[in-house]
């Protein structure tokens, strides 16, 4: 597993998976469809904490006036959080029906999500170590009338690698979202119970 080199920090957090089912009080949390379809709901959020923080810093001038400019460090977090499942209201708990959708909802919107965003924190840190920026150990010397520009060029080079490794994340987990809720998927779960249990739900 790669890790980043200085002064980069990249965090991945995950919020505790709900291990009970979070919402029971809706009959169609998945919208308005038919059979498994509109069994189930899950949701997840996943943010880039508003873009890399960038903390840099300038030292004194030497004698040829030029100043030390580097960073502290680059923080970069990503994170998935927010989950919240929905099953129907129509489905007894522990009944077949119920089963299998917290089954698919679990595996397919939650444990497969969650192996896709661990997937891309490989991926951060390789864009991230390709972009050389000054350390403390070493800085680049620069005319303090440059700071400002010799800074916005290294952020803008870094902003553009995780945003775009962000735009990819989200992307790869909207199509494992379609993929996994396609006509196929969906008839391997309703074919778990019977119609009869479906339509009873018990």
């Amino acid at each position: 597993m790669p890790e980043p080199r200085q002064p980069y920090y990249v965090s991945f957090t995950i919020d505790r998976i709900p291990a009970i089912v979070v919402d029971h009080s809706q009959s169609n949390p998945g919208g308005a469809r038919a059979g498994a379809e509109r069994a189930g709901h899950t949701r997840i959020d996943v943010s880039a904490a508003g873009g890399p923080q960038f903390v840099p810093r300038t030292g004194a001038a030497r004698p040829d006036g030029r100043v030390p400019f580097y960073y502290l460090s680059i923080n970069v977090r990503f994170s998935l959080h927010n989950f919240a499942v929905a099953i129907s209201s129509d489905y007894a708990e522990g009944s077949c029906a119920y089963n299998a959708t917290r089954q698919h909802e679990y595996e397919a919107h939650l444990y497969r999500p969650i192996r896709i965003f661990h997937g891309y924190r490989d991926i951060l840190i390789a864009a991230l170590n390709k972009i050389v920026v000054p350390t403390e150990a070493t800085p680049q010397w620069v005319r303090p009338a440059d700071v400002q520009a010799v800074r916005e060029g290294f952020e803008q080079q870094v902003n553009e690698a995780v945003s775009t490794v962000y735009g990819n994340l989200r992307a790869a987990l909207r199509t494992a979202r379609e993929v996994d809720d396609n006509a196929e998927h969906y008839r391997l779960v309703h074919d778990q119970c019977t119609p009869a249990q479906w339509a009873s739900g018990r």
